[in-house]
C-alpha cells in the first residue's frame, strides 16, 4: 500500500527547485563580486567602481537586496579566514562606492553604507589585536564623518555610536556625536562627551571651543568663559577668532567694553583677513559710545574672503579626521596587496588615492 506525500515532502519537492535556482543566482553575484574586487586590487578604480555598480544596481529591493548582502558577506568571510586585511581593502571599494553614489546615485548610497559597516565589523571580530580595533574605529569615524557632512545624522550617529562600541572616547567618534547633539540643543549630552575628551587631549582645541559653546548654554559662564579666554590668546586659526567672538560678547554683555576691544583687537592683529572681528570690534566701541568709521581696507590684500569662523563652526567638525583619513589612506596599499594575495590576481595592489 502506499503511503500518502506527507506536507513536508510536498514543500520539499517544491521548493527544491527555487532553492537551487536562488543558490546558482547566488552564486553568480559572489562571482562579481570577485571580479570587481580583483581590479580593485589590481589598482583599476573605475573597472571595479564600474562593475560594483552593476551588482548594486541588481540588487536594490526585497530577497534580491538580501542576496546581495549576503553574497558580499560571504566572500568577504572566505577572504578574510586567510587574510583579515583583505576585508578592509573590500570595505575600502564599498568606502568609495558610497562615495559616488551620495552625489551621483543616492538610493545606492544606503547599501554601500551598510555593506561598509558590515565587513568593517567582520575584520573586528577576526582580527581582535587592540592595533586592529583602533584601524576599524577609525574607518567607521571616517565614514561617519562623510555622512554627517551630507546632513545624514541618523546614519552619522549610527556609525559614531558603532565606533565608541569598538574604541570608547575615541576622539573623532566623540567630538563628531558631541557636535550632532549640540545641533539638536542637546547640550548636555555634548559635554558629558566632550569634558572627558578635552581632559585627555588638551590640544584639541575644536572640542575644547565646542564644549566652552555648550557650557554657556546651560548657563555654566564661569567655566565656559575660562575656556575661551585659554583659546582666544593662543594659535592662530579661526577657533581663535570664534572665542575671541564670544569672549567679546560675554565682556561686552557686563558692560566691559574696554576689555572686549582688546579681546577684539588682539585676535584682528593676527588674524587680518578675518572680517568679523573689526566689525564686532566697531559694534563693541557704538556701544561703549566711542564709535568710529568702519576700515575694512586691508582685506583688499586677502584675495578671495575665507569662511567666517562661525559659518565654519556650523559644520560637522572635521579636525580630529584629517589626520585618521591620511593614516587610513597610507595602509590602503597594504590592504589592495593582501586583497591580490587571497584573489591569486598575482597582481600587487597599487594605492591611486
Amino acid at each position: 500500500m502506499r503511503r500518502p506525500v506527507t506536507c513536508a515532502l510536498l514543500l520539499a519537492l517544491v521548493l527544491a527547485p527555487a532553492a537551487r535556482a536562488a543558490f546558482r543566482e547566488q552564486a553568480k553575484v559572489e562571482a562579481a563580486y570577485r571580479h570587481a574586487l580583483g581590479a580593485w586590487a589590481e589598482g583599476d578604480d573605475e573597472g571595479a567602481l564600474a562593475q560594483l555598480l552593476r551588482i548594486d544596481q541588481a540588487g536594490t529591493v526585497g530577497r534580491e537586496a538580501d542576496r546581495l548582502a549576503s553574497a558580499k558577506l560571504a566572500v568577504a568571510k572566505a577572504m578574510g579566514r586567510r587574510a583579515p586585511a583583505a576585508v578592509l581593502a573590500a570595505a575600502a571599494l564599498e568606502e568609495r562606492a558610497y562615495l559616488a553614489y551620495a552625489t551621483h546615485r543616492p538610493t545606492l548610497a544606503p547599501e554601500a553604507r551598510r555593506a561598509f559597516a558590515a565587513l568593517v565589523e567582520l575584520h573586528a571580530a577576526l582580527d581582535r589585536r587592540p592595533a586592529a580595533r583602533q584601524l576599524d574605529a577609525a574607518m567607521l569615524a571616517s565614514l561617519a564623518g562623510e555622512t554627517a557632512a551630507r546632513a545624514q545624522q541618523t546614519a552619522a550617529t549610527e556609525l559614531y555610536t558603532r565606533v565608541l562600541a569598538l574604541v570608547p572616547r575615541q576622539p573623532a567618534a566623540v567630538l563628531g556625536l558631541a557636535a550632532i547633539h549640540e545641533l539638536h540643543s542637546r547640550y548636555a549630552e555634548a559635554v558629558a562627551l566632550l569634558g572627558p575628551l578635552v581632559a585627555a587631549h588638551p590640544e584639541a582645541r575644536e572640542a575644547r571651543l565646542r564644549l566652552a559653546m555648550s557650557e554657556l548654554r546651560l548657563g555654566r559662564r564661569a567655566r565656559a568663559e575660562g575656556e575661551l579666554r585659554a583659546l582666544a590668546g593662543s594659535e592662530v586659526d579661526w577657533v581663535r577668532s570664534l572665542a575671541a567672538q564670544e569672549l567679546a560678547r560675554l565682556l561686552a554683555n557686563r558692560g566691559d567694553f574696554a576689555g572686549a576691544s582688546a579681546v577684539l583687537e588682539a585676535a584682528a592683529a593676527v588674524l587680518p583677513c578675518d572680517p568679523s572681528l573689526p566689525v564686532q570690534a566697531a559694534l563693541v566701541a557704538e556701544r561703549a559710545g566711542r564709535a568710529t568709521p568702519l576700515d575694512l581696507s586691508t582685506l583688499g590684500a586677502c584675495g578671495e574672503s575665507a569662511e567666517s569662523a562661525r559659518a565654519r563652526y556650523t559644520h560637522p567638525p572635521s579636525s580630529e579626521l584629517v589626520p585618521l583619513r591620511r593614516g587610513l589612506a597610507a595602509a590602503h596599499a597594504e590592504w589592495r596587496q593582501a586583497l591580490a594575495g587571497v584573489l591569486g590576481t598575482g597582481a600587487r595592489a597599487r594605492a591611486s588615492e
